[in-house]
């Protein structure tokens, strides 16, 4: 097994910055309660997203392209579960 290339390094940075772009929307939901403005269509359309490259990295054996997907996929059911679990409540309920 060869080690990793700058190249490499360049996807694991995508992988992370990609990644951390949904932690502040999620800890904000989880500790608000709070996912009144969240689109359910959002949630849906980005789970699709999500699985064909996720699908796509692993029939390419892309690690960056798996980590990726793989991060972002969870915390997206995270928000799914959120919306379905805090949806129907009213603030100060």
């Amino acid at each position: 097994m060869q080690g990793l290339q700058w190249i490499d390094y360049l996807g694991l940075l995508g992988v992370f910055l990609s990644s951390i772009t949904f932690v502040p929307q999620v800890y904000k939901a989880w500790a608000t309660r709070s996912v009144g403005d969240l689109s359910a269509w959002m949630l849906l359309i980005l789970m699709g997203n999500v699985t064909t490259w996720l699908v796509y990295g692993i029939i390419k054996a892309d690690l960056s392209l798996i980590l990726a997907n793989a991060i972002i996929m969870g915390l997206t059911l995270l928000m799914a579960y959120m919306k379905i679990r805090f949806g129907s409540q009213r603030k100060g309920s």
